[in-house]
């Protein structure tokens, strides 16, 4: 039997587990600067505010700087109290709480549910040197009674910038530059998904996806419905109209109600988006294990938001470029609202930030801006905090063609060229496009292109004119991708700011038919060469999958369902670039055969024309499709 040694007892008092756990995380911490920020205003003698709201999906770091504020009002002599929403007795304790210099944090404050409204109203019974850190993945905005509601402040937490994210790496002993941009590249930002991943760098990302998944879902997961769930996870966000497009069996109304009751689901304006993580780890795998049914349910979707881009829904655009592979084309257009930046109207107090951002760009920039800042169409991307990192105005061409001095120094040889070319026909001037030079987030070129696009006037433009500013690479490589080309002729200095011109004619179906015509190769389902005779078949049996999926043009290995779909993309894309000189015939193609439901009493109806109006245009329009001349021919129904 060994020998055990009983050392004496230090004079000092061993670390236990929880306290070098403690230590550890508070040396690993990164706080944001906006939440440095707040603390140090929270937690100040005179402070105005009293109760900070974290709010943020899961894996931002909301429950990480709660236990930093706790930290913090510890050493400047706060008692620190600590409430968990998911405990059934956390109004107790804060009954229980006795007067004092507390700081109170309470985290997943949204699992209290109806109980929110008792602590809120418990909170402002508290000593008047109180202070609260409330967290929670989202709150209602009355939850605080009304007289106490102005001592509240709420930050929405975002992801970290690349470089906070890399300290977080370093800091949890992840020394290899490589390993780190490997992680980088797959956490985007989010805490949680940086820790899981420092954790086991070179491990397989499906392993590390497997801890973010039950980390931000949990069992909610388990008995969540799995055709929902693709759908959800490849479109990113869904609104009744999607769901009732993808799902048509379903009760599109009951489904959303199901959907917003999920804790990794958030409201973003009108739509609900799936926590962004868990959709790229869940679309993955789909497209991994089901290659077939995730092209299928890609190009659906891509239908759907074509219609609804070309109808004049101008965020469909953004939405429409999600479902992008190439990279290039994805990072370059996405929604007004991201995940850490927000597109909104320039504000009087902004010139200080923008005149500081703009002239980081090109010296003199500022003054050649300035006049189009205060255009009513003119956006600025923000960051979550409200400062703004990047600037951008476009409008109609007859807008630009109006322009007076000094802004028309800008646009007057844009607007002298795009006439001369012909370019009139749903064109749009982006005047001025510019991201500050200390921002390297893709996030913000997406979102500025994405309120350039909402705001212009123009529902899914043909052409597109830019000026670039400066001598921003990045930029050149996000137009070469789209199709534009410079203007050779245009190249000029405003001021002393070189400004060069781009353009981009996409053709008769807009920015949404290219966008189209994109995920439709990238799927397989473009480029098939068949008779015309097989293209009016499949226009007549667009909406039977079997029908489709029989035709020779169809694939032979994959399910009926997912062959019909390639189909149906074949038929809007050839469609598209044969009727692509006739758009009167091209719509009525389009409302008669590929709208589900669709007669020929409706589309005569919708579009006010007689039935000899009709069917004349309807004639000529198979006899282009066929691209087989025959006059005299009638359809079978008139």
């Amino acid at each position: 039997m060994g020998t055990l040694h009983l050392h004496p007892r230090s004079s000092v008092e061993a670390l236990t587990i929880s306290a070098y756990a403690q230590d550890l995380d508070a040396r690993r911490y990164r706080c944001p600067p906006t939440i440095d920020r707040r603390l140090d205003r929270l937690l100040a003698v005179d402070a105005p505010v009293r109760v900070l709201e974290l709010t943020g999906p899961a894996g931002i770091g909301k429950s990480a700087a709660l236990r930093e504020a706790a930290r913090r009002a510890e050493r400047q002599g706060y008692g620190v109290v600590v409430v968990d929403g998911r405990d059934a007795g956390a109004v107790a304790a804060l009954d229980e709480l006795v007067g004092g210099r507390n700081l109170v944090v309470v985290d997943e404050a949204e699992r209290l549910g109806a109980a929110l409204r008792g602590v809120g109203e418990r909170i402002a019974e508290l000593p008047a040197e109180s202070r609260v850190v409330v967290a929670a993945r989202s709150l209602p905005r009355r939850w605080l009674p009304d007289h106490v509601a102005g001592l509240g402040e709420r930050c929405r937490m975002s992801p970290l910038t690349r470089e906070d994210a890399d300290a977080v790496l370093v800091a949890h002993g992840v020394e290899d530059p490589c390993a780190r941009a490997d992680v980088l590249a797959w956490a985007g930002g989010l805490p949680l998904a940086l820790v899981l991943g420092a954790r086991a760098p070179t491990a397989p990302p499906r392993e590390v996806g497997d801890d973010l998944i039950e980390w931000i879902a949990g069992s909610e997961l388990d008995d969540f419905d799995a055709d929902l769930m693709a759908v959800t996870a490849l479109a990113g966000s869904v609104d009744a109209g999607l769901v009732a497009a993808l799902l048509p069996d379903r009760d599109a109304a009951a489904e959303v109600a199901r959907l917003r009751q999920c804790s990794f689901v958030e409201q973003a304006g009108p739509r609900l988006r799936l926590h962004s993580h868990l959709a790229a780890v869940v679309a993955e795998r789909l497209r991994t294990a089901e290659p077939a049914r995730a092209s299928a349910l890609t190009l659906r979707l891509a239908a759907h938001e074509h219609d609804r881009a070309v109808a004049g829904d101008v965020e469909a655009l953004g939405r429409l470029a999600r479902l992008v592979a190439d990279p290039a084309i994805r990072a370059a257009l996405g929604p007004t609202v991201g995940a850490a930046y927000f597109a909104d109207r320039v504000r009087p107090y902004d010139d200080a930030v923008l005149r500081e951002g703009m002239e980081s760009v090109c010296r003199g920039l500022w003054a050649v801006a300035r006049p189009w800042l205060g255009d009513p169409r003119a956006r600025v991307v923000r960051r979550a905090d409200g400062t703004p990192v990047a600037a951008v105005v476009a409008m109609p061409l007859a807008e630009a063609g109006r322009a007076t001095a000094p802004g028309a120094r800008l646009t007057a040889p844009v607007v002298e060229h795009a006439v001369a070319a012909g370019l009139g026909d749903r064109a749009v001037v982006t005047a001025l496009q510019v991201t500050f030079a200390d921002v390297d987030e893709p996030e913000v070129a997406a979102i500025r292109n994405a309120a350039a696009m909402a705001w212009c006037g123009v529902a899914n433009p043909r052409v597109d004119v830019v000026n670039l500013v400066g001598d921003p690479t990045g930029e050149r490589h996000a137009l070469v991708a789209y199709g534009y080309d410079e203007v050779r002729g245009l190249a000029r200095t405003v001021a002393g700011v070189p400004v060069t011109t781009w353009v981009a004619d996409v053709g008769d179906g807009g920015l949404a038919g290219l966008l189209y015509g994109v995920v439709a190769t990238e799927q397989g389902a473009s480029g098939t060469e068949a008779g015309g005779a097989v293209l009016l078949t499949a226009l007549e049996e667009f909406h039977d999958d079997a029908a489709l999926a029989a035709l020779p043009v169809a694939a032979r290995d994959l399910p009926a369902a997912a062959a019909a779909e390639h189909v149906r993309a074949w038929v809007r894309t050839t469609v598209a670039a044969r009727l692509a000189g006739e758009p009167v015939l091209l719509d009525q193609v389009l409302r008669r055969y590929v709208e589900a439901g669709a007669s020929h009493e409706s589309v005569m109806r919708d579009t006010y024309a007689s039935r000899a109006t009709y069917f004349r245009r309807l004639r000529r329009a198979r006899e282009v499709l066929a691209g087989e001349p025959a006059q005299g021919q009638r359809t079978p129904q008139e």
